[in-house]
């Protein structure tokens, strides 16, 4: 089933949420369906049927009150890291199956390297066994990105069954 991206009144994105969530926020007047250049952000081939009428359900809504909220990271996880670095090895770009994907600290453990999202990639058990217990310096092994903490939306796409709606690029950067 498809989801809506809820936008803050700033046009900011929050999250996704249902197709009935947002359909309640916007009966409700809470929010608003996007007009993107004259037309609705709606899902077209998805609708709700009435006693009355046909009804698209919305793809993008924005609310009509601002809401101060600030966004966490989700929780640190090996398959979070594996899908932020696309299951791709972060120093030779090997790309990485189940068998084959380890998680490498890059500044390591041994000498106060901490688990986090800003210290932690995705890589090949062999290069993983190469760096061992060194910086990527000291190996001469550079990283291909900086690991980095991911975005609220950086998991959408790699989600097994979702769909992209066009009109969400205008707000969410994808890869």
């Amino acid at each position: 089933m498809s989801k809506a991206l809820l936008l803050n009144s700033d046009y900011s994105p929050m999250h996704f949420v249902s197709n009935v969530r947002a359909f309640l926020l916007v009966h409700k007047g809470r929010a608003e369906i996007l007009d993107t250049g004259g037309k609705l952000s709606t899902w077209s081939q998805q609708v709700i049927n009435t006693t009355k009428e046909s009804i698209a359900l919305p793809a993008t809504i924005r609310l009509l009150n601002r809401v101060n909220r600030k966004w966490q990271p989700p929780r640190f996880r090996k398959s979070a890291i594996y899908t932020r670095d696309n299951w791709c090895c972060q120093y030779c770009g090997m790309d990485l199956g189940k068998n084959s994907a380890t998680i490498d600290h890059v500044q390591p453990r041994s000498r106060g390297g901490k688990t986090s999202w800003k210290n932690c990639v995705a890589s090949c058990k062999f290069c993983n066994r190469k760096k061992a217990n060194k910086t990527p310096h000291e190996a001469n092994m550079p990283l291909l990105t900086i690991p980095a903490e991911p975005s609220p939306f950086q998991f959408w796409e790699n989600a097994r069954g979702k769909e992209w709606h066009e009109d969400w690029s205008m707000f969410i950067k994808r890869k």
